[in-house]
C-alpha cells in the first residue's frame, strides 16, 4: 500500500511534463505562441534557435504520383523565470506552435 501511495504523489509531476502553469491557467504543447503571451505575458528571454525542414508526401487524387513538399520552419525558444528555487522554464517553437516544455536551471 506504502509503494501505491508514493506513485499517487509522482503523478501530477509526471502529468504536467507537458504543461505550464501561469497564474490560474494552463499553456499547453500544441498551443500558439500568441495564446502563451496572452496567458503567460512576455517571456525573460526569446531567441530564434535555428530552423528545421519539414517534409511531407503528397498525392493526387488517384493515388498515382507522390510529390514530396519540403518547408522550412524558424525554431524559437523562450524562457520563463517563475522565481526564486523554481526552475527556469524552456519553451520551444515550431513556427507559432509550442513543441516542448523543459525544466532549465534552478534559479
Amino acid at each position: 500500500m506504502r509503494q501505491v501511495g508514493y506513485w499517487l504523489l509522482l503523478l501530477p509531476a509526471l502529468a504536467s511534463a507537458d504543461s505550464l502553469r501561469c497564474g490560474g491557467y494552463l499553456v499547453n504543447t500544441g498551443d500558439s505562441q500568441s495564446r502563451v503571451l496572452d496567458i503567460c505575458g512576455e517571456p525573460q528571454s526569446a531567441r530564434q534557435d535555428g530552423f528545421i525542414e519539414q517534409a511531407a508526401l503528397c498525392n493526387d487524387k488517384r493515388c498515382i504520383y507522390y510529390t514530396e513538399t519540403r518547408r522550412i520552419i524558424p525554431v524559437y525558444k523562450w524562457e520563463y523565470n517563475l522565481g526564486h528555487g523554481r526552475f527556469l522554464k524552456i519553451l520551444t517553437f515550431h513556427g507559432d506552435t509550442l513543441v516542448d516544455i523543459a525544466d532549465g536551471p534552478r534559479q
